[in-house]
């Protein structure tokens, strides 16, 4: 019984997760303070989409190795971060993303509009999205998970 809870349980977060695409008609905002609509940051084919913030370290670390392996995704999919940080840490958020001279795209979600409308509830989460639906979502990170992120992401090119 407790298996068949258990796998339940599963099913439906697994369900739930691509369930939720990404609402094009949020807007969130640049590092720059201009806003952008999301159905505009997923234009392309193929993004991934990470949730990060200041103070989670893991997210940072899976952002550092997303970086070191730029050859292996550069001019194929577009990688967006996405911060969770509130609004009295934007400063804090361009400097970081400044210092560590991350090749992506960094968005604002200062209020929680994204993470709440996706239902999110810990970070780093990331998705891969085609077209604005989720083919792709997982929790936490791990060393080495990036590079399983960026093949899986390739294998959804067209």
């Amino acid at each position: 019984m407790k298996k068949f809870l258990f796998t339940s349980v599963l099913i439906l977060a697994a369900t739930l997760a691509f369930g939720q695409d990404i609402p094009g008609n949020l807007a969130l905002k640049k590092l720059d303070g201009s806003d952008v609509l999301m159905k505009d940051v997923l234009k392309d084919d193929v993004v991934i989409v990470s949730f990060w913030a200041t103070w989670c370290k893991p997210c940072q670390a899976e952002l550092d190795a997303l970086c070191d392996i730029e050859d292996m995704w550069k001019d194929k999919v577009r990688i967006v971060a996405i911060s969770t940080d509130d609004s009295r840490a934007a400063a804090k958020v361009r400097s970081l993303v400044k210092g560590k001279r991350w090749p992506y795209e960094v968005l604002l979600d200062q209020n929680k509009a994204l993470f709440k409308a996706l239902n999110l509830s810990s970070i780093p989460f990331v998705m891969i999205v085609r077209n604005g639906e989720t083919l792709y979502t997982h929790t936490g990170y791990t060393p080495g998970n990036e590079r399983l992120l960026v093949e899986r992401a390739l294998g959804y090119l067209k």
